[in-house]
């Protein structure tokens, strides 16, 4: 195909592109000098490396080092399937140099899609290589990235689907940059599907991109069974929020960055995903003061002297305070900038300089306990005196020195639990969503807490919803979600969410269900008439098509709850398990006229 590349000047002309342009992308395509970088796919629940992406570089400190600029003279000079076969040569050529394991690494190499779609495409090229090199087929995938409009969508999905009877697992690039559409993805059923970086950036910090990314990530699991890639990873705290909304693997500069050898994953961060994970497994609440503690700054006794805290923080620019600590209790309290300012002041370099720690640190500093919860702890910290408002805070645990925290620390956590309770809430209600329930009962179950799940069924909703329309319909909702807060907040548990349309949730005690579901089912009731027209409660029903289309009459909405106990001799071992067993219940409460409760009353041992 290079030699097709012999006389360009025509090319040149009708692309604008100078000839000398023109000549040094030539002697590169003729020379192939394309160099291959390899960049880390980690599993975000393990911190493994399960592949390494092959990124293709032209010549080093040349404007054609850039891909994105290499392709694009490529495509000015109509020879995008030239340069895509080079690289891909020189992909599967230099990865096979390198002690790279493919029975459990897999070697994504980059195809453009465009070139699939050339009407000149050597089909057979690509395995050649890869068996010419010794590589094992396997492990091979090949990332689809769109850099343009598919002229001949046909020929493009025909190559596509030569590639995948090959036995070749495929993955489409860049999802959400706006080239890689949905119709690539469900003409393409990929084995992985990679989000481009856009969405990643900041996404811990932004809600709108959280519930893109929900959506994204449930469809790609849910309908084409496929792994979710989130590329330009580079901050903790994106990982720790695309990790959470269940994306399968990571790439990006947290992890490494593109490399001519297979870099491991840093020590420092294979630590920190682990501790990540150990604290996830162990439920430590990232709603607890612990969850945001530092236990990295240095720790000094009341009498260090001055003078070693002065060097320390010319030293570390970063550390703005340091807590003082005497036999594992926390004494003191001093901040660089409370330092300085004694020092600065008239005598107080000779004052101080060479004096115990002791003489200059804050003794009125504020002491969290490790399980305080965050917005306790934030009132606290927010109602202090103007003077020290931005001071560290000391954690304890167990009422010995944990660590220290700050402000910025605090509020910076207090906004991503508010984003992410947004994003896992029910847009009608409010409540916490199917995410949050899961989670609160899974950490009930692993904690061997006793309690009991209540589920809440409307019965003849959906007749008044077709009846009445949806506006009426949201607001049998929202009030029966008040309601419902409103009698089961008593709790001792007291947590409640919607699960979605008229499905309720609830946690409470096995002792409170008589009380607290009597209660509401009068209360629930005496509302229910408040939703109907006149002569519909008089009537005691309305009229409406059912699920066959045909007229029939329902009675006025009564409410079934389903109450499912885990305790002493009923234990369960997943949320799905109490899911299941509640279906059941509903079942025999849905056959009970009227407004009722019926409790799962079989016992079963773990």
């Amino acid at each position: 195909m290079v030699a097709e590349i012999t006389s360009l000047s025509e090319i040149n002309q009708r692309s604008g592109i100078n000839k000398e342009l023109a000549d040094e992308f030539k002697t590169i395509l003729a020379k192939k000098l394309i160099f291959t970088k390899f960049q880390p796919i980690v599993c975000l629940t393990t911190g493994d490396i399960v592949g390494y992406e092959a990124l293709s570089r032209g010549p080093e400190a040349s404007i054609f080092e850039n891909p994105a600029y290499l392709f694009e003279i490529a495509e000015m000079l109509v020879l995008v399937e030239d340069l895509d076969m080079i690289c891909r040569e020189k992909a599967i050529l230099n990865a096979s140099k390198l002690p790279l394991d493919t029975k459990s690494t897999k070697l994504f190499i980059n195809i453009d899609a465009a070139s699939l779609a050339y009407q000149k495409h050597d089909k057979g090229k690509t395995l050649y290589l890869i068996e010419k090199y010794g590589l094992k087929i396997d492990n091979v995938v090949l990332e689809i990235t769109e850099r343009a409009f598919i002229k001949d969508s046909m020929a493009f999905f025909d190559a596509l689907a030569h590639y995948q009877s090959q036995g070749f697992s495929i993955a489409i690039d860049d999802l959400g940059s706006g080239n890689a559409g949905l119709r690539l993805i469900s003409e393409t059923n990929p084995h992985i599907v990679k989000i481009d970086k856009f969405l990643i950036e900041n996404v811990d910090k932004s809600f709108k991109k959280q519930a893109i990314l929900k959506m994204i990530i449930e469809m790609c699991h849910k309908v084409f069974n496929s792994k979710v890639v989130a590329e330009g990873i580079e901050t903790f705290d994106e990982y720790g929020t695309v990790r959470t909304l269940g994306v399968d693997w990571g790439q990006g500069y947290l992890f490494g960055k593109p490399s001519s050898s297979l870099q491991p994953i840093p020590d420092m961060i294979k630590h920190k995903i682990a501790v990540y994970h150990y604290r996830e497994d162990n439920f430590l609440d990232d709603t607890r003061i612990g969850s945001i503690t530092s236990i990295d700054p240095p720790v000094f006794n009341s009498q260090t002297r001055v003078v070693e805290l002065v060097n320390m923080f010319n030293i570390n620019h970063e550390i703005l305070g340091v807590p003082i600590v005497d036999e594992g209790i926390p004494v003191g309290l001093l901040m660089k900038t409370e330092l300085f300012s004694k020092l600065s002041k008239r005598f107080g370099y000779d004052l101080f300089y060479n004096r115990p720690v002791s003489y200059v640190m804050n003794v009125n500093f504020l002491v969290m306990d490790f399980n305080l919860n965050i917005d306790s702890v934030a009132q606290q910290v927010l109602s202090r005196n103007i003077s020290g408002l931005y001071d560290a805070f000391i954690i304890t645990k167990n009422k010995k020195y944990y660590g220290i925290s700050t402000v910025h620390a605090l509020l910076e956590r207090m906004t991503a639990l508010k984003i992410r309770y947004a994003s896992q809430s029910n847009p009608l209600t409010g409540l916490p969503g199917n995410l949050s329930i899961k989670a609160f009962i899974e950490k009930q179950i692993q904690t061997e807490q006793d309690f009991a799940c209540i589920y809440f069924d409307l019965d003849n909703f959906k007749a008044y919803n077709d009846y009445y329309g949806f506006c009426k319909g949201d607001e049998v909702l929202k009030r029966t979600a008040d309601l419902i807060v409103g009698a089961f907040t008593n709790s001792r548990v007291g947590y409640i969410g919607h699960i979605g349309g008229d499905d309720f949730f609830s946690v409470i005690l096995s002792e409170e269900i008589h009380e607290l579901c009597t209660s509401f089912i009068a209360k629930f009731d005496d509302l229910v008439p408040t939703f109907y027209d006149e002569h519909d409660v008089k009537n005691g029903y309305i009229e409406t098509l059912d699920r066959e289309n045909k007229n029939c009459r329902f009675p006025l909405m009564t409410v079934s709850l389903s109450v499912v106990i885990s305790g002493e001799n009923a234990r369960f071992n997943s949320f799905l398990e109490i899911g299941t067993v509640a279906a059941e219940v509903k079942k025999k409460a849905k056959a009970i006229k009227g407004s009722v409760f019926v409790i799962d009353q079989r016992k079963r041992y773990q």
